[in-house]
């Protein structure tokens, strides 16, 4: 993982390839792991191999962080019961950008605002997009409002030549309306693309003029509507909406927008809000049905200042979503994963290892779970130890298989059981 200080991603993780390190007394029946034809054979009981492989049992006390588990005792990769340790990965994510093109992103009054507003929008953007920094990220992108054309056969010299409400283009008569159905902005102008790669990102806002109103409502449906295509290819992703204003065309009301960023959360798509400029009125709504709490608002008084904000924001979006959730190791080659003998250790830079506890709806804010019990695919840090991680510089998360999950007493192990 490449760590940047920008996006207080500083948590370091160890790439060591799942099962490639062997550890301990390394057989089926000394771990928790089946050989793959059904249950394992040799369970452990709860809490064996705690402590160095002692058999401890996971003792009670105050709740402690990743600096100090103390509701668990500590898992010993190198204890008899373990057969593989593995570094875990932080999850990719990917964004979908929806990006208000709207002529009051250039244009106030007859006042040209593109300096404090359009213009640091593209190059704060453009930065993010071409930072080495933003690799564990990829991103699409998409302009609001969209023009859609209709091409007719008469040929004209000139606009009066044209109906009443068509233009002479190209010596053809063309009648240019806005966009309002949701599959129109669901087309992405830059396809999903890993970062860095600023190339066609900057070629995509030089191709773009901001022109015309703001129909929020279809942009954002649309938006979520490519979200969600990535999200079922098994993607980590989130929506990104930037925009100067309050919605108008396409009957794009408050509550409309409102109900579009609801029904993408329901979809398990959040929504997050950037607002430019001085008039953003509801966008905290937007935020909050998004599931986002509320907008990151940039000021547009400074241009230099409004890029900065912007790449900050942007980076904060990232982080939310890169710094919890971490891609499951395979276990050891051919054994089943046992859920109730997978423990997380997290090591800070010259400090001593320590085992999270095992949450599975984070009462405790120290420990961790799986995204799914019972088909798991990744460890998901829960509230407090995921801020220890993202603010401990040089440290490492490590997966252990084998022992038995760090529980501590009375808790409920991945199985739903009561240790």
């Amino acid at each position: 993982m490449r760590t940047s200080p920008r996006r207080n991603a500083s948590l370091f993780v160890s790439l060591v390839a799942a099962g490639a390190l062997a550890v301990g007394c390394g057989s089926a029946k000394d771990s928790q792991f089946g050989d793959g034809s059904g249950a394992g054979e040799g369970q452990l009981a709860s809490g064996e191999g705690f402590a160095g492989g002692s058999g401890a049992q996971p003792v009670s006390g105050a709740s402690g962080g990743p600096g100090g588990a103390g509701a668990v005792g500590n898992v010993d990769p190198n204890s008899a019961c373990a057969s593989s340790n593995a570094g875990a990965a932080l999850e990719p994510v990917s964004l979908v950008f929806m990006i208000d093109r709207s002529g009051s992103m250039v244009e106030v009054d007859d006042d040209d605002v593109s300096a404090l507003r359009w213009n640091p929008v593209v190059s704060g953007l453009t930065s993010f997009f071409g930072d080495a920094a933003s690799a564990n990220v990829s991103a699409s992108l998409a302009f609001f409002p969209k023009n859609e054309i209709t091409v007719s056969n008469r040929s004209c010299q000139r606009n009066r030549d044209c109906r009443s409400g068509e233009s002479c283009s190209n010596n053809v008569c063309i009648d240019v309306e806005m966009a309002c159905d949701a599959s129109a902005y669901a087309q992405q102008v830059v396809p999903m693309t890993q970062l860095p790669s600023a190339t066609p990102f900057a070629s995509a806002f030089t191709a773009t003029r901001p022109s015309g109103g703001t129909p929020t409502a279809p942009a954002l449906s649309g938006a979520i509507a490519a979200a969600k295509a990535v999200k079922d290819a098994g993607k980590n992703v989130a929506v990104v909406l930037a925009t100067d204003g309050q919605p108008n065309n396409c009957s794009s009301s408050v509550s409309a927008v409102e109900a579009a960023a609801a029904a993408g959360l329901a979809d398990g798509i959040r929504t997050y809000v950037i607002g430019v400029g001085p008039s953003t009125g509801n966008l905290n709504s937007f935020a909050s049905n998004g599931g986002t709490t509320s907008a990151i608002m940039i000021p547009t008084n400074d241009a230099a200042q409004v890029s900065a904000d912007l790449i900050k924001a942007v980076n904060q979006i990232a982080n939310s979503l890169l710094g919890c959730t971490y891609g499951l190791p395979a276990p050891p080659s051919g054994q089943t994963l046992d859920v109730n003998a997978v423990n997380v250790n997290f090591t800070p830079a010259g400090a001593a290892s320590k085992t999270l506890p095992y949450s599975a709806d984070c009462a405790n804010a120290d420990g961790w779970h799986y995204d799914d019990a019972k088909a798991p695919t990744q460890v998901v840090l829960c509230g407090g130890s995921c801020a220890a991680a993202q603010a401990a510089v040089g440290a490492k998360l490590d997966i252990i298989f084998g022992c038995a999950t760090a529980v501590p007493s009375g808790g409920v192990d991945p199985s739903g059981n009561v240790r």
